[in-house]
C-alpha cells in the first residue's frame, strides 16, 4: 500500500441550493467535490499550506505574483530557492512544535 498527499486547486461551477450535487447546493468545498460533475481542478505547484480537519486549505502561500523574477529565464533558480526555504520552515515548525509539546508535558 502507498499513501501520498496531493494538492489540487478546485473550481465549483455549481449553483446555490442546487440539490442534485453532492454538497446539496451549499457550495462548501471538500472531498465530496471529487464526485461532482460541477467540479474542475488544476495543479498547485510550489505551495505551502495548512488544512482544516477535512483537508481543505485554510492558510496558504505559493510561488507567484510579486515573487516572480523580472527575467523569466531565471525563474527556475527562484523556484528552487522558494522550495529550499519552504522545506527549512516546515522542519523548523516541527522542531518548535516538539519543543513546546515537551514543555507542556
Amino acid at each position: 500500500m502507498k499513501i501520498e498527499h496531493f494538492l489540487l486547486e478546485g473550481l465549483c461551477d455549481g449553483e446555490e441550493n442546487e440539490k442534485k450535487i453532492p454538497c446539496h447546493g451549499t457550495l462548501t468545498m471538500g472531498y465530496h467535490c471529487l464526485m461532482c460533475p460541477k467540479f474542475s481542478y488544476t495543479f498547485c505547484p510550489n505551495e505551502i499550506v495548512l488544512t482544516n480537519k477535512e483537508g481543505v486549505v485554510v492558510e496558504s502561500i505559493g510561488f507567484g505574483g510579486d515573487m516572480e523574477p523580472s527575467e523569466i529565464e531565471n525563474r527556475k533558480e527562484y523556484v528552487m530557492l522558494w522550495k529550499e526555504i519552504c522545506k527549512e520552515k516546515i522542519n523548523e515548525a516541527y522542531e518548535e512544535y516538539m519543543r513546546r509539546k515537551n514543555e507542556l508535558s
